[in-house]
C-alpha cells in the first residue's frame, strides 16, 4: 500500500468521528498529518490525538509520544478538562522495525496516581479494521468506519480532498452553531436598564441624597415596616434605586456585562422575565431574612449568575470552554464577599441567584423547550416566593427595623424639620412594649422627643420624656442640663438648679452648665 492509501484510511476515520459520530474538531495540524478531536458525546470526555506518520525505529515513536504528552497538557488545559484522558491513536503504514510494544502498552500519567492518562494505541494499515474494532466498542462508536476496497478507488487525492473538505465544513458549521447561541438577541433591555438606572440616581441626588435613608425610604427602597403595612411595590422600585455613586458604578458595571451576556444568548424578552423574576425573588429574600433598609439591582444582577449558570447545565461543555470558570470563580468571590462584609444584604443575593436559575428554566433557552419540566420549575417557583412572603409577614419587626427610625428621625432635626422628626421617636416609643430594642435606641428617642417637644413649646410632654430619660440614664448629662432648662422656663428655679448642678458634677468644664448654674443661683439668692 502506498502513502495515498495511509491518507485515505486516515480521512475515512476523522470523517466518520467527526460527522457521523458528531465528535468536536480541536485542531488540525498545517500538513494535515494531525488533528485532535474531542469526544464530548457524553461523560467521561475524552481528548483523541489521531496522527498518520511512519516509525521506522521506537525511538522516533518515543520521541513523538513524549512530544504528544507535553502537547496533550495544554490541551487539557485549554478544553477545561484537566480530568480527561487522552487517547494517542497513530496510524503507521508500517510498524518500527525494533522493539516498541513496551511503548504502546505502558499509559503515561498526567497526575500523581495515574487515574488519567495518555495511552498510545498504534494502528497497523494492514491490520486496522481489526485493532480499530476494539476502539469502536470501547468509544461506543454507532457503527464501524465505512473504509473504500483500494481496488475500487481510481483518485484517491480527489477522494481525501472530498473527505478533508467534508470535515472542515462539519467543523466549521459546529463552530457557527456554538457562536449563534451567544448571538440569539442583542441587549437592547440591558441598555435601556442601565439608562434607567442611571436616571432613577441622578434624580433622587436632585431631590434630596441617595446615600440619605429617609430619601430611599421615600423612592420606594425596600424597608419592611412599610411593606407590612401594604407597600408591597417596594419589591420592584427598590431595583432601581442604590446607594451612592460607588454602589451605581459597581451594579452598572455588572449589568452592563452579565446582563447584556444573558439577554444575548436568552433573548430579550426571557431576559425580560429573568431579570425581573430574579429581583423579585431577591427583594423578598430580603424582607424575609433582613429588616435593614436596602436598595439596588443586585437581587436581579445575581439572577444574571443564575441564568448563566442554568446555561452551564444545559451546555455544559460548551460553558466551560468559553466563560465557564470565569463566571463561577467571580460568583464566588462576590458571595464570599457579601458573607464577610456585614452591611452586604446576602439575602437579597442568593435569593436573586436562585430566582435567576428557577427563571431561565421557567423560560428555558431559546430552541430548548421542555413543556413539563418548565411547568413544574413555574409552580415551585411561585410556592417558593409565596413561602417566603408568607414567612416574611409572620416576622415580628425587631429593633432593627427601629433603629431606622432613629436614623430617619434625626435626618429630620438636623433639617430643622422636627414635626417631621416627631412621628418617628414616637413611633419607636410607642412599640418598646411589644418589641425588643437596643437601650441606647429607646433612651435616646425620650431625649430626642424631649428635645422637640421643648422646642416647639410642648414643656409638660418635654419634661415627663427627659424624667424618662435620667431614670434610663442617670448618666446623660445632656438631659439632665435640659431638664433644668425646662424648669427654668417654668420658673421653678430650685429644681432647675438642682439638675444643673447634677449635670456639673458629670460634665464640670462645661461653660454652658456653668453659666446656667450661676445664673440659677443668683435667681435663688435674690
Amino acid at each position: 500500500m502506498n502513502r495515498l492509501a495511509l491518507e485515505l484510511r486516515y480521512w475515512e476515520i476523522v470523517y466518520h468521528l467527526v460527522n457521523r459520530e458528531g465528535m468536536r474538531v480541536v485542531h488540525f495540524s498545517k500538513n494535515g498529518k494531525e488533528v485532535w478531536i474531542e469526544d464530548d458525546r457524553k461523560e467521561p470526555y475524552q481528548i483523541i490525538r489521531f496522527a498518520h506518520r511512519d516509525f521506522d525505529w521506537s525511538n522516533e515513536l518515543r520521541s513523538d509520544i513524549k512530544n504528544t504528552y507535553e502537547r496533550a497538557k495544554q490541551v487539557r488545559k485549554q478544553l477545561g478538562l484537566r480530568s480527561a484522558n487522552v487517547i494517542n491513536l497513530v496510524l503507521a503504514q508500517y510498524r518500527p522495525v525494533d522493539s516498541y510494544e513496551e511503548l504502546i502498552d505502558r499509559p503515561l500519567p498526567f497526575t500523581a496516581g495515574g487515574k488519567h492518562q495518555l495511552r498510545t494505541i498504534l494502528l497497523p494499515l494492514d491490520e486496522l479494521s481489526a485493532t480499530f474494532f476494539p476502539l469502536a466498542t470501547e468509544w461506543k462508536l454507532h457503527e464501524m468506519p465505512s473504509f473504500l476496497p483500494m481496488d475500487q478507488v481510481d483518485e484517491e487525492e480527489s477522494v481525501i480532498r472530498t473527505l478533508r473538505h467534508s470535515v472542515q465544513q462539519a467543523s466549521e458549521k459546529r463552530v457557527e452553531e456554538e457562536r449563534n447561541v451567544f448571538l440569539h438577541g442583542k441587549p437592547y433591555l440591558t441598555y435601556s436598564l442601565l439608562g434607567i438606572i442611571m436616571a432613577m440616581f441622578f434624580y433622587v441626588e436632585l431631590n434630596g441624597s441617595s446615600t440619605n435613608t429617609e430619601t430611599l425610604i421615600k423612592f420606594g427602597a425596600k424597608f419592611n415596616p412599610l411593606i407590612l403595612e401594604g407597600e408591597w411595590w417596594r419589591f420592584f422600585s427598590a431595583m432601581f434605586l442604590h446607594i451612592g455613586i460607588f454602589h451605581l458604578l459597581m451594579n452598572s458595571l455588572a449589568l452592563f456585562y452579565l446582563g447584556g451576556a444573558v439577554e444575548r444568548i436568552y433573548g430579550s424578552v426571557r431576559f425580560f422575565f429573568i431579570y425581573f423574576l430574579a429581583g423579585l425573588v431577591g427583594s423578598v429574600a430580603s424582607f424575609a431574612f433582613n429588616e435593614h433598609v436596602s436598595a439596588g439591582a443586585s437581587g436581579a444582577i445575581f439572577g444574571c449568575f443564575g441564568a448563566l449558570l442554568y446555561f452551564g447545565v444545559v451546555h455544559r461543555r460548551l460553558f466551560f470552554r468559553t466563560m465557564g470558570m470565569n463566571v463561577i470563580v467571580i460568583l464566588l468571590i462576590n458571595l464570599a464577599f457579601g458573607f464577610a462584609v456585614p452591611m452586604v444584604d446576602n439575602g437579597a443575593h442568593i435569593g436573586g441567584l436562585i430566582g435567576g436559575f428557577a427563571a431561565s428554566a421557567i423560560v428555558s433557552l431559546p430552541k430548548n423547550n421542555y413543556f413539563f419540566r418548565q411547568l413544574g420549575v413555574l409552580v415551585v417557583t411561585i410556592i417558593g416566593i409565596f413561602g417566603l412572603i408568607t414567612y416574611g409577614y409572620s416576622q415580628e419587626l425587631t429593633g432593627q427595623s427601629y433603629a431606622v427610625y432613629f436614623q430617619v428621625g434625626r435626618e429630620h432635626i438636623e433639617r430643622d424639620d422636627l414635626e417631621g422628626g416627631k412621628t418617628y421617636f414616637e413611633k419607636i416609643i410607642d412599640s418598646t412594649k411589644d418589641v425588643s430594642m437596643d437601650d441606647e435606641i429607646v433612651t435616646g428617642s425620650y431625649f430626642t422627643l424631649a428635645y422637640i417637644q421643648a422646642n416647639i413649646g410642648d414643656l409638660h410632654e418635654a419634661e415627663e420624656n427627659l424624667l424618662i430619660t435620667i431614670e434610663r440614664d442617670p448618666n446623660l448629662h445632656e438631659a439632665l442640663y435640659n431638664l433644668s432648662l425646662i424648669y427654668l422656663e417654668k420658673g421653678n428655679l430650685e429644681e432647675a438648679y438642682y439638675y444643673v448642678d447634677k449635670a456639673l458634677e458629670l460634665q464640670p468644664n462645661s461653660e454652658d452648665y456653668q453659666n446656667l448654674e450661676k445664673e440659677l443661683k443668683s435667681g435663688l439668692d435674690h
